[in-house]
C-alpha cells in the first residue's frame, strides 16, 4: 500500500493540538488521535435564533453570543425597565432594571453588565448607572452628563461611553467618559460630536462609527484610552446601527440610510483599518442590540418596523471547515 509520503512528497504532521491551518492542510492529532483536514473556510452568515420575549428597539445589551443581556428599550406605547437572558438557545426574563428607560447602552458580559444612560419621554435624559450580576441590579454614580443613545465598549468595571446627546434640548455630545467600576470620569472628546452611532472595544481600545449629526453619517472614529483619532468611513452611511466586536476586528450590522428603503440590514466587518461588507442581516432593522464577536456575534429586537422580538446569530467568514479523515 502507498504511503503518504509517497504520494504526497512529505511525511504528515504529528502535533499535539490543531494548529493554525490553511486550505488543504492535513495532520495528525495524536492527543486525540484523529488525522484531519482543513478542506475550506465558511462564508459569513446570519441564522436566526429563538425569538426575545419582549419586542423592543433602543435597548442596552451586553454579553456573547451564547450568554447575552438584553435590558430595557423602547416598546409599543411606552419604555420598559425589563431584563433578558439569552443561552444560545432561548431568551428567559431577568429581574428588572431599577430606573426604566429606552435609548441606553451597555457593556459587559451577562454575569457582569453595565446599564447607563437613557431618555423617558418626554423631555428627561438620563445619567442613571447600574451594574447586573447574572440576577439583580443595583444602581451606581451616575455619568457626569446625562445623554441618550452614546456609542458604548467595555466591561463593567473599565466601561466606555461617547457621543449622544444630551440635556438640556438634546445637543449633539463629543464627551467621552470612563467608567472605572465606582464612578466616570471624562476622557478625550470624538472628533464628530453625533447620536445614535454603533460602538465597540474596549477602554483602551474603542470603536465608533456611524451616527447622525445633521444627517447620517459613515464616520469611523479609535480610540486609544486618551484621544480619538479618524479611520478609514464605513461603506454604508447610516444611523441608529448597532456593533460588536473589539478594534481591530468588529462588525457593524442594521440601521436608517439616506436610502429607501432606509431601514437596512446591511453589515461590514472592520479589520482596523477599512470597513468590508459581509453578508446582510435577514430582518432589516434599525436600533437593534449587538453582542459577541466577528466570529460569533448576535442581533436581537431593534424596530423593523414594528418593534421586533427578532433575534439572529452572526458566523463570521473564514471559520476553518475541519473534516475528520480517520480514526485509530
Amino acid at each position: 500500500m502507498a504511503e503518504y509520503k509517497g504520494i504526497n512528497g512529505f511525511t504528515l504532521q504529528d502535533l499535539a493540538t490543531d494548529p493554525t491551518i490553511n486550505t488543504g492542510q492535513v495532520w495528525y492529532n495524536s492527543a486525540t488521535r484523529i488525522i484531519k483536514l482543513h478542506s475550506a473556510t465558511a462564508a459569513a452568515v446570519w441564522a436566526s435564533g429563538n425569538a426575545l420575549n419582549t419586542a423592543r428597539y433602543e435597548l442596552g445589551s451586553a454579553g456573547t453570543q451564547t450568554a447575552t443581556l438584553a435590558f430595557g428599550g423602547d416598546i409599543p406605547g411606552g419604555h420598559t425597565a425589563n431584563s433578558e437572558e439569552y443561552n444560545g438557545t432561548s431568551w428567559s426574563e431577568g429581574n428588572n432594571l431599577g430606573t426604566s428607560r429606552y435609548y441606553l447602552r451597555g457593556a459587559g458580559t451577562q454575569t457582569a453588565g453595565l446599564g447607563f444612560a437613557g431618555y423617558i419621554y418626554p423631555g428627561s435624559w438620563k445619567n442613571n448607572t447600574e451594574e447586573y450580576n447574572g440576577t439583580s441590579w443595583s444602581p451606581q454614580n451616575n455619568m457626569g452628563t446625562a445623554r441618550r443613545s452614546p456609542g458604548s465598549g467595555g466591561t463593567q468595571t473599565a466601561g466606555l461611553a461617547f457621543g449622544g446627546n444630551k440635556s438640556p434640548g438634546g445637543a449633539l455630545s463629543n464627551d467621552t467618559e470612563e467608567y472605572g467600576g465606582t464612578s466616570w470620569t471624562t476622557g478625550g472628546s470624538l472628533n464628530t460630536a453625533r447620536v445614535y452611532l454603533g460602538g465597540a472595544g474596549t477602554l483602551t481600545a474603542g470603536l465608533a462609527f456611524g451616527g447622525y449629526t445633521t444627517a447620517n453619517v459613515a464616520v469611523t472614529e479609535e480610540y486609544d484610552g486618551t484621544s480619538w483619532v479618524n479611520s478609514n468611513n464605513m461603506n454604508t452611511t447610516r444611523a441608529r446601527v448597532a456593533g460588536a466586536g473589539i478594534q481591530t476586528s468588529a462588525i457593524g450590522f442594521g440601521g436608517l440610510t439616506p436610502a429607501n428603503p432606509a431601514y437596512t440590514g446591511v453589515t461590514e466587518q472592520y479589520d482596523g483599518t477599512s470597513w468590508a461588507n459581509s453578508t446582510s442581516l435577514t430582518t432589516a432593522r434599525r436600533s437593534a442590540g449587538g453582542a459577541g464577536t466577528t466570529a460569533a456575534g448576535i442581533a436581537f429586537g431593534g424596530n423593523a418596523p414594528p418593534h421586533t422580538t427578532a433575534t439572529e446569530e452572526f458566523t463570521g467568514a473564514d471559520i476553518p471547515l475541519v473534516q475528520t479523515v480517520t480514526t485509530s
